[in-house]
């Protein structure tokens, strides 16, 4: 089989089981790993964090969201914008700054947000579909972290954010991928 085929395999195996995991384990995993995000030194430290809002069967990171916030970091959330293929981070205030984006993810109104300030981003946190302990992400396959991660002038702390299930021992890589510096799961933080 070719790399091609190989993730789109693995893409479907991951995303199914998922997607299988009920309400309830899926809520008392979130829970976990949001845990370890709090209790996390160099997460502790960090003056602005660029993370997502969770979709579909996503580990939902909104109360450590909401817990950073309380904490007085900067806390932003890309827009996507699809027919440039990019994201763009903006300042998440709560609730009424979001809208459905074109995936049906929750993300900035750009109408009620403010841009954010790429110089200050010292941690991003990265969904995905698969992760390994070497710092392999496989994305949706749209390419959007990868492209916003290499435009960045500085390399921010990049942690992926998944549940165990998510975790393989390898997650084939092309030249353009970016590696991550550490992984979260309900099971703990793994650094690369």
């Amino acid at each position: 089989m070719n790399q091609k085929a190989d993730k789109k395999q693995l893409r479907t195996h991951i995303m199914e089981a998922r997607k299988a995991m009920t309400e309830e384990e899926r809520k008392i995993r979130s829970e976990r790993a949001c845990s370890h995000l709090l209790a996390n030194e160099r997460l502790a430290g960090a003056k602005a964090i660029m993370a997502f809002h969770p979709f579909g069967e996503e580990l939902d990171i909104l109360p450590f969201v909401e817990e950073a916030r309380i904490r007085g970091q900067e806390i932003w959330l890309p827009l996507t914008i699809s027919q440039e293929r990019r994201l763009v981070p903006y300042l998440y205030t709560g609730r009424q700054m979001l809208k459905q984006g074109v995936y049906g993810i929750w993300e900035p109104d750009p109408t009620k947000a403010e841009r954010s300030d790429l110089s200050k981003l010292d941690t991003v946190l990265v969904p995905g579909v698969a992760f390994d302990r070497h710092g392999g992400r496989m994305g949706y396959g749209g390419g959007y972290y990868d492209r916003f991660l290499a435009a960045l002038g500085q390399h921010p702390f990049l942690l992926g954010v998944g549940f165990s299930m998510q975790v393989v021992d390898h997650v084939p890589l092309e030249p353009h991928d970016i590696p991550l510096d550490a992984l979260v799961t309900e099971e703990g933080f793994f650094h690369s």
